[in-house]
């Protein structure tokens, strides 16, 4: 079978590896693949092919330094831009009309006639008339693996308690509007204007993720896939905690609590939430006469630092920002307990990587934790934006004995093998295409 894979981002960096790890299990079923993307690299291997030169890649560069420049010296002026967005509701691309290529260049680049296209991340490389055209030029069946709910969304890619993609968007908070045919509106009309022709597939990484696309105007009358995003269970695996800690200079003593996040001082992360169970937490453990408290550690690993580190009120220790291999999962695997206090996620992939570790997770009931913890199995669940609960269920999990936390942890592994290995998503391909579901 011919497949086209198409990811925005750089395939050998940060979150674009799910793209190459899709790309490899692919080729390993003998699949003629190809991986199509947006940002150019010397070092891809065969069958990844960048749509951005060399040179646009420099040009895009110094556009960049530029815009950061100019943004400051709005800033210092207090200039405003013709559209303001809350940066809270995140918009890489204010139109959704802007196309990066034509359909028939990154088909030609791709250099085969696909039977299945399946879409990534897809903002600032194809939109929605790419979509409906590859369609058109291949009868390819087309898939669409979400990874926030800008697919569904008039552009924003958190919505928060705004309602408007279930209906027309416009009003948008993110734009600070009052317009009901504001950009956000315009934008889901043409999005819907393509994808109604189309017979795609939509995947979503998450129960949470899930009910939001059900309820969409764009994909509710779409099929609708519940697919967890897969990790690698060979990076991803229960180690021996006491020896990792000795190679990582983690007191092997200590009763370690992990978070981290790409961008720590983002609002949706949470880490206020987070701060705030912890000083619970130190609470909690003040009351008790084990000495909890003085063994807690906390790991960190992520951008932004700086802005939470002096208010943290236990020992922690700094990791800085890790590859998503083997370097994040060295954290996990080195943690008593994995601490999630996202309030608006379509995930977040952590908790994935941390069950299949084997780690147990505390979490907002939010997100993927709808479909991995489950308290008292594979870690604890809190209420949602409840500190004193969160404190609590980290409390649990750090006082289990050595027998009931090891059976926590082959829980969490178990669960991470059933729900999460590279294997069912392939699986899922194949027999929808073998079957013939698709038109």
């Amino acid at each position: 079978m011919n497949i086209l894979i198409l990811n925005t981002h750089n395939p050998l960096k940060a979150s674009g590896i799910v793209a190459l790890d899709l790309f490899n299990q692919l080729k390993v079923k003998n699949h003629e693949v190809k991986l199509l993307v947006n940002n150019h690299d010397y070092d891809y291997p065969e069958g990844i092919i960048s749509l951005e030169s060399s040179l646009a890649a420099r040009r895009k560069l110094v556009k960049e330094k530029i815009e950061w420049r100019l943004d400051k010296l709005k800033q210092f002026l207090k200039l405003k831009d013709k559209i303001r967005t809350d940066p809270n509701y995140p918009f890489f691309e204010l139109n959704e009309k802007k196309q990066i290529y034509r359909t028939r260049r990154i088909l030609k680049a791709a250099g085969l006639k696909p039977d299945m296209i399946i879409i990534l991340f897809a903002k600032g490389f194809i939109n929605t008339k790419n979509i409906y055209e590859f369609h058109k030029f291949t009868s390819a069946k087309i898939f669409w693996l979400m990874f926030d709910m800008a697919p569904f969304t008039g552009g924003c890619h958190y919505a928060w308690e705004c309602k408007g993609y279930q209906m027309n968007c416009g009003n948008c908070p993110g734009l600070y509007s009052s317009d009901p045919l504001d950009i956000s509106h315009k934008n889901l009309l043409f999005k819907k204007d393509f994808l109604d022709k189309v017979n795609i597939h939509v995947l979503a990484g998450s129960e949470w993720q899930y009910q939001q696309a059900r309820l969409s105007t764009l994909f509710k009358n779409k099929p609708i896939h519940k697919l967890l995003l897969p990790i690698n269970p060979s990076v991803f695996k229960p180690v021996d905690k006491a020896k990792l800690r000795l190679d990582l200079k983690v007191n092997p003593d200590k009763k370690v609590i992990f978070f981290g996040a790409v961008g720590l001082s983002e609002m949706r992360k949470g880490m206020h939430f987070l701060i705030e169970s912890l000083d619970k937490l130190k609470e909690l453990v003040s009351r008790s006469d084990s000495g909890l408290g003085d063994k807690i550690l906390l790991l960190i690993a992520g951008r932004g630092f700086d802005a939470i580190a002096g208010s943290l009120p236990f020992e922690s220790q700094y990791l800085g920002y890790l590859d998503n291999n083997y370097g994040i999962a060295s954290a996990y695997q080195a943690a008593d307990v994995f601490l999630c206090p996202s309030i608006e996620d379509s995930g977040p992939m952590m908790i994935n990587q941390s069950i299949m570790c084997g780690t147990p997770v505390v979490s907002f009931e939010m997100g993927v934790a709808l479909d991995l913890v489950i308290t008292g199995e594979t870690g604890y669940r809190a209420r949602f934006k409840d500190r004193s609960d969160m404190a609590q269920g980290i409390y649990n999990i750090l006082n289990l004995s050595t027998t009931d936390y090891n059976k926590l942890s082959i829980q969490c592994r178990n669960l991470g093998v059933k729900s999460c290995s590279p294997e069912i998503r392939i699986d899922f391909f194949e027999n929808i295409m073998r079957k013939g579901e698709l038109s």
